[in-house]
């Protein structure tokens, strides 16, 4: 497995040895960022520079792809301005998930807040509902078992999201988040972390009724907004 500490500070000076003060920040994410990483873990990394154009890419695909193990690479990579423009929802799933590692990726971004954080909760479970609903109906049931352990790996940063908005505290891994859950959000998070077997039914039952009730949370803190 990826010595990620060794890796990340590699990648950090081989970017700023290209890129040199157009570096503004670089960032771990993902299972690595959460210490939560296996042997096949990607390497989500997350890079802004001042500004992006086509032969950018270029010179940060050739470094990236010749770093070792450099084809696990993924993540996040924009300009600041378009950083800056980003939704909120989206920028603030990066910002929850983000480990700095060069630069202060707080200080590039807008200004955050508990409205973009029900949307992020929000988008997150609809997203989870529509799925679930569509592939229940239309698809193959031999795709049913791959769908399952991808939308319930994926449904953490929604329920971390739920979290945060009942406590205020963002909750960083999956490991510290399940003692905070019950019912359905429990069921769910510890599905995503055992790979467990159950009946795919029982499964795609749950995700839809929690799902459902996690739009209806999140919209609720919305309405707020207009008594």
């Amino acid at each position: 497995m990826v010595e990620i500490e060794t890796w990340m500070e590699e990648l950090a000076g081989k970017l700023a040895g290209e890129f040199g003060p157009r570096l503004l920040f670089l960032g771990l994410q993902g299972s690595y960022g959460r210490g939560e990483a296996g042997e096949d873990s990607d390497i989500d990394v997350v890079t802004v520079l001042d500004r992006v154009e086509l032969s950018d890419l270029d010179a940060y695909r050739a470094i990236v792809r010749a770093m070792p193990e450099g084809e696990k690479a993924c993540g996040f990579l924009c300009g600041l301005q378009e950083l800056k423009s980003w939704p909120k929802y989206d920028l603030l799933a990066v910002a929850r998930d983000t480990r700095d590692v060069y630069g202060r990726l707080a200080d590039l971004l807008p200004p955050l807040g508990r409205d973009d954080l029900a949307d992020a909760a929000a988008i997150g479970a609809s997203g989870i509902y529509h799925a679930a609903v569509h592939t229940y109906l239309y698809a193959d049931r031999t795709s049913w078992p791959g769908f399952l352990k991808g939308v319930h790996k994926g449904a953490f940063f929604t329920l971390r999201a739920l979290c945060e908005l009942r406590t205020g505290e963002n909750v960083r891994t999956k490991k510290d988040l399940l003692p905070l859950l019950a019912g359905d959000e429990r069921e769910i998070l510890a599905y995503g972390l055992s790979g467990r077997e159950e009946r795919p039914e029982a499964a795609f039952a749950r995700l839809i009724r929690w799902s459902a009730a996690a739009m209806a949370e999140a919209q609720a803190v919305e309405s707020a907004k207009f008594p």
